[in-house]
């Protein structure tokens, strides 16, 4: 998929039409192409374009990603080079999407096989990551508030767009993560932003919000955790044998 978009790019023009593109680069766009590694030498020129298009979509990228930009005024651009890591990289994932689709799922015996295509993985993200592995990330290089600062910003303004999963499920996982590395402090803050924003919060989230927060050494809120579970689910044996613990000083 993200090879699909570059490739696309090696072939030789067709994100110089995107959009956000100016239209002058149209006019760079050749009848004939030079250096293609992965489309016919005899592909229509509408038809490369339209290929060029849709991985420059998929991605949420330009021309210039793959192809390297010779004139930042004019916007000239080298299609046929092979300079940029990107563009064989795009070459290489085209070729991986093809024995995905055809040496794996067209072997699967079914009538109808779903196609994998750039956008599938990529959501239009160059550099495609789960909101699990980005928060992740981040706390590791800039501390937990800058991740929390991160979502809040993603959620603000990519909310719609699917590039990621804002549901509580990843915030899950990675405090599940988080509570296995003993970084219960981090933990807390990443659950009490799930229910914050995520409601209202299912059983697994209030149940990791309590183990958080006795992680956390705050017993009078894991107390409080394990009573909402109880009210919303009377007969939850494990959330009565943790709320007992924590009644007996045993958390």
């Amino acid at each position: 998929m993200f090879w699909r978009f570059r490739i696309g790019r090696l072939a030789a023009t067709t994100l110089v039409l995107l959009p956000f593109a100016p239209l002058a680069t149209e006019a760079q766009v050749p009848d004939k192409f030079t250096n293609l590694q992965y489309f016919p030498t005899t592909i229509p020129r509408q038809e490369l374009i339209g290929n060029m298009r849709r991985f420059s979509f998929s991605l949420g990228v330009r021309c210039q990603f793959c192809h390297v930009l010779k004139d930042d005024k004019t916007g000239l651009t080298d299609f046929a080079s092979n300079e940029k890591d990107t563009k064989r990289t795009a070459l290489a994932m085209l070729r991986m999407v093809d024995a995905i689709n055809q040496d794996y799922i067209a072997k699967m015996g079914r009538t109808l096989p779903i196609r994998v295509e750039c956008v599938t993985c990529h959501h239009q993200l160059s550099m495609p990551k789960t909101m699990h592995a980005l928060l992740a990330e981040t706390i590791d290089k800039k501390g937990i508030q800058a991740a929390i600062d991160l979502y809040r910003d993603l959620r603000k303004k990519d909310l719609a767009n699917g590039q990621y999963d804002f549901g509580e499920t990843s915030l899950n996982i990675l405090t599940e993560s988080l509570l296995k590395q003993d970084k219960p402090r981090e933990a807390v803050a990443i659950m009490e932003l799930n229910v914050e924003v995520n409601t209202p919060p299912s059983g697994w989230a209030y149940s990791l919000l309590a183990m958080s927060h006795v992680a956390n050494k705050e017993v009078e809120k894991a107390r409080a955790d394990y009573q909402r579970i109880l009210e919303r689910n009377p007969d939850d044996e494990w959330a009565k044998k943790q709320l007992e613990q924590l009644n007996a000083g045993k958390p």
